[in-house]
């Protein structure tokens, strides 16, 4: 922990400063020295911080000098306030009181703080992933140390992650070596180990890079999520010449293990948060937006363009002479149908069993039209359900986005074209305000 003991003043004033070691959540922590508390924390925890100690002023001098630990948030060097636990001890000399305080990052893990720090203050992933890659990283006149991070999610697309904008020049040279020399430095390095690499082994321009830089040494982690391999740490830089690079000691193996895990921790969370959010703004069926996501698209995003409502013709027959496992694979088909036909800025959502809605951001009356047409066209294709060759066809209603409610306009329109004989499309033209 980078715990920080402080020597308060009665006025707030910090008149001593102590450990911090690495520095506290990104703070100069010698230059706290002279500033005041109240500096440093959120203006809403101002009344909170000093109605504490006025309290505890009021005590007996007993209980003064044990007051009960809290939790409270420090603004860091990053802006974001960050949760910390706060022990106080009060001390006096007649009239004269101050307080000594240790105060102690709130982390899941104890050896690695900065980034589930950044996490708990709702830091974007992109920050935290860069903390990551910051946590142990060393720079001083006998060693070097860069930390990547490479997010193997898609083994085709790799990402490195670097920590400072200086070293994104390392991670370009380690992206193509992953990339396109096909370089694998946790190939055979198991779950929870951490090994040296050779770097004479390195693809050639990596290789160059560190040579260079008289980097000489390389240290890999691998990062499992859940029994599958997602990422990999893989230190780069330099020790000195009486050091051997292909050493690691068990204190830096155990510190690296404990970024990995701090790391899985991570992963699991956002892909927990991930699938939350997945499954309440889609369609479990098609993978479209679902009705929910739709009206708060609608709601928030509202512009010039227009609205499709779409809807299966006579699908209860489909459902009663085949099933509903048949019927759901060919919900599933016209919406990969719907999809093909879509620009990339357009959004398709289920909303029903068989209705579905297209919002076509920037297209007119004319436009909308003619995209209707060609959904009518494309989705009458003959389909095979259940090994027989089967048509489906579709009845649209379209209006503007700038009616008052699209989609109770364009679902009036759909209504109104099924009278007329279904298979075909028509405008909201009294949608309009």
């Amino acid at each position: 922990m980078r715990a920080l003991l402080l020597v308060v003043l009665r006025d707030g004033t910090i008149s001593e400063v102590h450990g911090g070691f690495g520095g506290f959540l990104g703070l100069d922590v010698p230059a706290l020295a002279g500033s005041n508390v109240f500096e440093h924390i959120p203006v809403t925890d101002g009344d909170a911080l000093a109605m504490y100690f006025l309290d505890a002023v009021g005590e007996s001098e007993e209980t003064i000098a044990l007051p009960m630990p809290f939790r409270i948030s420090v603004v860091g060097v990053d802006g974001f306030t960050h949760p910390v636990d706060v022990v106080p001890s009060g001390t006096v000399d007649g009239d004269d009181w101050s307080w000594t305080v240790l105060l102690m990052p709130v982390a899941l893990n104890g050896s690695i703080t900065r980034s589930l720090d950044l996490e708990m203050a709702g830091a974007p992933r992109e920050l935290v992933q860069r903390m990551l890659c910051e946590e142990l990283r060393v720079d001083n006149a006998n060693y070097t140390s860069r930390w990547l991070l490479i997010d193997v999610h898609d083994p085709a697309e790799p990402e490195v992650i670097c920590a400072r904008a200086e070293d994104q020049v390392v991670a370009d040279a380690v992206r193509s070596a992953v990339h396109s020399g096909g370089w694998l430095p946790w190939d055979g390095v198991g779950r929870g180990e951490t090994a040296p690499l050779e770097v004479s082994g390195f693809p050639s321009t990596l290789r160059s890079m560190m040579e260079e830089r008289g980097w000489q040494r390389s240290i890999v982690a691998p990062v499992h999520v859940r029994d599958r391999q997602v990422a990999a740490f893989v230190l780069l830089g330099r020790v000195p010449t009486s050091y051997d690079p292909m050493h690691v000691k068990l204190n830096v193996a155990a510190r690296i293990q404990a970024l990995v895990r701090a790391t899985v921790l991570l992963l699991e969370r956002w892909s927990d948060q991930d699938a939350l959010r997945l499954a309440a703004t889609t369609d479990e069926l098609t993978g479209l937006d679902n009705r929910r996501q739709l009206l708060a698209w609608l709601e928030t995003e509202r512009r010039c363009g227009s609205l499709l409502y779409v809807d299966v013709d006579d699908f209860k027959s489909v459902n009663d002479r085949f099933g509903h496992v048949v019927g759901d694979t060919v919900l599933v088909e016209i919406a990969r149908r719907l999809q093909s036909l879509c620009r990339t800025e357009d959004r398709i959502g289920r909303i029903g069993g068989d209705e579905f809605v297209v919002v076509l951001p920037g297209a007119d009356d004319r436009l909308a039209g003619e995209i209707a047409a060609r959904i009518i066209d494309r989705i009458g294709e003959p389909l095979d359900v259940a090994g027989q060759v089967h048509r489906i066809s579709v009845t649209i209603g379209h209006a503007p986005l700038d009616a008052g409610d699209p989609l109770d306009a364009a679902d009036h329109a759909m209504l109104q074209a099924k009278r007329m004989g279904r298979g075909c499309h028509l405008l909201a033209s009294s949608a309009r305000h």
